[in-house]
């Protein structure tokens, strides 16, 4: 397979003007996402979708998460620390966001590092997430092979939008692909900085129902936030506040001037 990523600066315009378009929808609608994530990712998560001006919901109660689901908008679900608790409810739960046609991202935590998680995470993909979100080894794993192409296998062989974030994101539905270029290497230093930019997406998709396009907006925003965030830190204690502060007040102009996608001229 030749893949090559080129600028467009018409890309890089549209794509910031529809961001800052659904984040505007977000602040409007206040579109409340069902997460259900690892311990450690709780609160990052949340302060990041409350930034944007989502609302969230975060129970893990047998006994009410499904109603839960039925009056959300979307569905999040990470399987970063999977107790009986969690995988108690994520099968009934995804059921329920589909019963209602509620969109909903999966993001497969280190399914590389265990084989029985892997397993598991499989099966999830049965329930067809609108969205994949994981990094390069999670996808790899997740496809069950060792190559840079695994992104658009993976969507292939699911139908879900595929996002691999790292040091630049690509997303793809198997066809079509684009490249995030921004973003810093001093997000990888906060904890759940990839388990809230799962949430994220959620909240994008909320609002938008082209799921790709969703999912650019939404990693569009998270790399250009810790850009930015980065240049007003000291380290990753700083970031941790910054990112959110910018994630509150991004706006068209400053999407515009920072953002760095490139497309994919070849696929297959």
């Amino acid at each position: 397979m030749s893949i090559t990523f080129d600028i467009k600066s018409a890309c890089n315009i549209d794509y910031a003007n529809s961001c800052a378009a659904m984040l505007e929808a977000i602040a409007h609608n206040q579109p409340r996402v069902q997460c259900i994530t690892n311990s450690v990712a709780m609160d990052f998560s949340s302060d990041v979708l409350l930034a944007v001006g989502a609302r969230v919901s975060l129970t893990l109660g047998k006994g009410e998460i499904q109603e839960f689901v039925a009056k959300c908008d979307s569905l999040s679900v990470n399987i970063g620390t999977l107790d009986i608790a969690r995988k108690t409810v994520i099968e009934p739960t995804i059921e329920t966001a589909l019963y209602y046609h509620h969109p909903w991202v999966f993001d497969p935590v280190s399914v590389h590092i265990s084989k029985t998680r892997c397993q598991y995470a499989r099966t999830l993909l049965e329930y067809n997430p609108t969205v994949i979100r994981g990094n390069a080894a999670e996808i790899k794993a997740l496809v069950g092979q060792n190559t840079p192409d695994a992104p658009w296998l993976l969507a292939q062989q699911t139908g879900a939008i595929v996002a691999q974030t790292g040091e630049s994101d690509i997303i793809t539905d198997g066809n079509q692909a684009l490249m995030i270029a921004n973003g810093h290497s001093m997000q990888t230093r906060v904890t759940a900085m990839g388990c809230a930019a799962t949430a994220l997406v959620a909240a994008f998709i909320a609002v938008n129902p082209h799921p790709f396009e969703a999912t650019v907006q939404a990693l569009l925003a998270y790399s250009i936030a810790g850009e930015l965030a980065v240049k007003k830190s000291q380290g990753p204690g700083s970031l941790h506040t910054h990112i959110l502060d910018t994630l509150y007040s991004l706006d068209k102009k400053t999407l515009e001037q920072n953002a760095q996608i490139l497309t994919c001229s070849e696929v297959g």
